[in-house]
């Protein structure tokens, strides 16, 4: 099953380097910073940017999993990470990928 194809658990625990390294793999240009996994969208239309913004806290709510972004005029950045987990865990990588599936 691909990763955008899974659900988020709720307790997650954090992956260790050498597993967040490998899932990374899955995703499309995501890069990985501190506890942190992040990825700047580009749009050339302020209304894309925020359709953009919009379907990913639609997914985020869905996911009940809540990412960081930061929204300006053609471009959002997305950044995942699990706070009560101390780290990344798998569900950072699912929404990654849920992001990922709106842009193809």
């Amino acid at each position: 099953m691909s990763l955008n194809q899974e659900s988020c658990i709720a307790n997650a625990t954090a992956l260790s380097a050498v597993e967040a390294e490998m899932l990374v793999t899955e995703l499309d240009d995501w890069l990985i910073g501190g506890d942190k996994l992040e990825k700047t969208f580009r749009f050339k239309q302020f209304h894309d940017t925020m359709a953009f913004t919009n379907a990913v806290a639609w997914i985020a709510h869905r996911q009940d999993h809540h990412p960081d972004l930061a929204v300006s005029y053609g471009h959002c950045k997305v950044s995942w990470s699990t706070h009560s987990a101390g780290g990344l865990t798998r569900n950072d990588f699912i929404c990654a990928a849920r992001v990922d599936a709106l842009t193809r």
